[in-house]
């Protein structure tokens, strides 16, 4: 059996090195002023968010491809950091998000934002079908750009050669429009003093898919 690692004086996250306080790091000290508020939290990603949107999708429109296809994660990863920073970290894990120490990958984030915030139903981690052949796990495309990895310049060359198959600058761009409606919608309830707990259940509401209406009798 093997052994358990000690826990970490110095930190609650399991598998951070920590040798001090997070705490005791200036930096991570002016992170938490500007960011342990979920007031600001929510306003600084909400801007960040939207100037992605206009930058990114400008690229896909312009047909850029490889621009694009490099820079996809990052929207993701900071809607679900922020997610995860604000409902599933607690207050002494939070100074080790902020941070950037390891552990801080996007998949652990992930898996415990798609169980707290959206039930389950997130499709990141779920192995699919390919567009032509085989099968991918989304994140793992994410992280093919972000690391401009030389399966990300095949995919690139493959929209090269066939346009037809290149994602939809219209529906793109509303996937990131939601993204900043959803962190507006955050914002506000915080500004108006709303507890995590309440603003959480607004959050999980939002993420659920919508119902069929009901045709008129």
């Amino acid at each position: 059996m093997s052994k358990k690692s000690k826990p970490n004086l110095y930190c609650p996250v399991p598998g951070c090195h920590a040798t001090a306080a997070h705490l005791d790091d200036p930096i991570v000290k002016a992170l938490m002023l500007e960011f342990g508020p979920p007031a600001k939290m929510t306003a600084w990603t909400l801007a960040a968010m939207a100037e992605l949107r206009e930058s990114i999708c400008r690229d896909l429109a312009d047909k850029k491809v490889f621009a694009f296809h490099t820079r996809i994660r990052q929207p993701e990863e900071l809607y679900i950091r922020a997610l995860y920073a604000l409902f599933v970290a607690t207050n002494e894990e939070l100074p080790h998000i902020l941070s950037g120490a390891t552990p801080n990958g996007l998949s652990s984030l992930y898996r415990e934002v798609n169980r707290i915030v959206f039930d389950g139903r997130g499709l990141l981690l779920l192995q699919q079908a390919g567009q032509s052949f085989g099968m991918f796990t989304p994140i793992d495309t994410l992280h093919d750009g972000a690391h401009v990895s030389f399966r990300s310049f095949l995919t690139c060359i493959g929209w090269v050669r066939n346009p037809e198959n290149l994602p939809s600058p219209e529906k793109y761009c509303q996937h990131l429009n939601v993204y900043c409606n959803y962190l507006n919608y955050m914002s506000e309830m915080f500004k108006a003093g709303k507890r995590k707990e309440d603003v959480l259940v607004g959050v999980k509401n939002l993420h659920r898919p919508q119902q069929p209406s009901t045709p008129a009798p």
